[in-house]
């Protein structure tokens, strides 16, 4: 990648143009314990793949100063990512005396791009009282996804050979989205200095159109025939219109108070083309929220507070069409979801010297209506996965974040963040809903020996976790040097990330009929150059 940056009087110029090339090999496998009433039977996997992608990228960002009060903002950014992906899987069926009953093999080849321009302008407009800010920020985002998929299934005999039987089969995904965002807010101090009042409103439209067409060869002729049944042709809006107003009022030295409260019309719609039926619904949200802060001057700040927030489904979740690529495991939205809405109640302390700060927080969420993927077994031996809206749940949250200074030379910082969820006991008695923790952590390091270099590390460790087990645990590394040229005006950058290890992933899957462990390992290994280079314009000398 490249860097072009240009500053002169009120008007800063930023561009970078890159592009991205990456090969992930890796392996996996999967066991499934399917039980039944009268007998037990298994289910086994396993797959090896090759990804490639390439993905050019561009962004540029413009800053001007009209005045002291009015200064405006355009970020045009564009990502594109180009890819080919091929997979072989091996499925075993087997009886309850582990004894193979039938198996076979799959080739899956994936070929898709997927290119995203999007536009922001930003309007600023500052009183002439400190304080005094009106900010107007709009965007337009557009997106087009191109995912086809060609798949050849084998059936084989007890020998591993082909037992004459096979599949081939076309699943065509072409999707548009394009959204429209445009954000008002206005800050203002009261002439008692102690009061500051702020309202806004903001208006999100999001359209999709999903088109998927599946097609399967039949034989002998040789042609492709469409498959209606799991082919769909549909057009999803969603509109999101929020008004916010709240109030801040200094009360003492250090010690401030502030409450207000939005209401949201969110409206959202299915055109269905392939059955001529439209869908529609719009329901209205109250959302309040309130915090308390006190700072003392020894650098100690405790701060209360409380929102009421709420989760939408979006097109990914809702989305009706029956994604049959794994002919094992049916995947498919659900239009039904309703949305997630929670209380959060979080009280945070934190302590700043001049070479160290620390934050400790806890918190708790009561979360109702929650929407979660689940994956149930059927009479066949298949399993499906979609969306349902489950009972209630409670989040206990535990979190740090942590700066240090050890020198003018070394920095370092620190954060994690625990929650538990806990469900209700019919929950976890008849659904099999099981009480989890999930972790995310992230440490990072910046030294610099000298003012023309920098080295700076990244080390992340995530555990997730969701109703019906574990879902995975992972850690991350990222390692940079960056070197000044040529009177620091060149920057080069060089990134090492996963240099020493592999992303593996271990899924535990705890049905009320089913058992599943499944297992990834993927090569994410790779290395990354950028250029940079900055045009400077030296300031003249003054006369004398």
């Amino acid at each position: 990648s490249g860097n072009f940056n240009y500053r002169k009087n009120k008007l800063a110029l930023n561009l970078t143009l890159g592009s991205g090339y990456n090969i992930f090999n890796g392996e996996g496998y999967s066991k499934r314990e399917n039980v039944y009433a009268d007998s037990t039977n298994y289910f086994n996997t396993t797959s090896q793949y090759r990804n490639t992608s390439t993905r050019p990228n561009a962004r540029f960002n413009l800053d001007y100063e009209l005045n002291k009060q009015n200064a405006f903002n355009i970020l045009l950014q564009y990502n594109q990512n180009n890819f080919n992906n091929r997979s072989g899987n091996t499925f075993l069926n087997m009886n309850r005396f582990m004894i193979m009953t039938r198996s076979s093999r799959r080739a899956v080849r994936t070929e898709g791009q997927s290119i995203n321009p999007n536009l922001n302008f930003t309007w600023t407009h500052k009183g002439l009282k400190s304080g005094d800010v009106l900010r107007v920020i709009t965007g337009y985002n557009y997106s087009y996804n191109q995912n086809d998929r060609y798949f050849f299934q084998e059936f084989l005999n007890a020998d591993d050979t082909p037992n004459g039987i096979d599949s081939t089969q076309q699943l065509l995904n072409d999707t548009w989205n394009n959204g429209l965002s445009i954000r008002v807010n206005y800050d203002k101090p009261l002439r008692n200095k102690k009061t500051h009042v702020s309202v806004g409103t903001y208006y999100n439209r999001n359209n999709s159109h999903v088109l998927l067409n599946n097609y399967y060869l039949k034989k002998p002729e040789g042609n492709f025939l469409k498959n209606e049944l799991y082919s769909n042709d549909f057009v999803f809006h969603q509109s999101i219109t929020n008004y916010r107003a709240s109030l801040k009022q200094l009360v003492g030295a250090g010690l401030s108070f502030t409450a207000g409260a939005s209401a949201e019309l969110t409206a959202f719609g299915f055109d269905l083309t392939k059955n001529a039926q439209t869908v529609k619904n719009s329901y209205w949200t109250f959302l309040p929220f309130a915090n308390f802060n006190k700072n003392w001057n020894n650098r100690l700040n405790l701060t209360f507070s409380y929102r009421r927030s709420i989760r939408r489904p979006g097109v990914g979740e809702l989305n009706p069409t029956v994604d049959n690529g794994d002919p094992y495991n049916l995947r498919f939205g659900n239009p039904d979801l309703e949305p997630s809405k929670s209380h959060n109640f979080d009280l945070v302390i934190g302590k700043t010297k001049d070479k160290f700060y620390v934050n400790a927080g806890v918190g708790f969420n009561r979360v109702e209506d929650i929407y979660q993927q689940l994956r149930t077994l059927l009479a066949d031996g298949k399993t499906q996965t979609t969306w349902y809206n489950i009972s209630n749940r409670s989040e206990y949250e535990v979190s740090t974040w942590s700066g240090l200074t050890l020198s003018r030379k070394l920095r370092m910082n620190f954060s994690a963040t625990y929650s538990y969820n806990s469900y209700s006991l019919f929950d976890r008695t008849k659904n099999k809903y099981r009480n989890g923790g999930t972790i995310t952590s992230n440490l990072n390091s910046n030294y610099t020996p000298t003012d023309l270099m920098s080295v700076i590390t990244s080390f992340t460790f995530n555990r997730f976790a969701n109703p019906q087990g574990t879902v995975r645990s992972n850690v991350s590394m990222n390692l940079g040097i960056q070197h000044r040229f040529l009177s620091k005006k060149l920057i080069v950058t060089v990134n090492a990330i996963d240099p020493f290890i592999s992303q593996k992933n271990k899924v535990f899957t705890y049905g009320p009929n089913f058992n599943l462990e499944s297992y990834n390992s993927t090569q994410t290994r790779n290395f990354r150059l950028t250029v940079g280079y900055s045009i400077t314009k030296k300031a003249k000398k003054l006369k004398r």
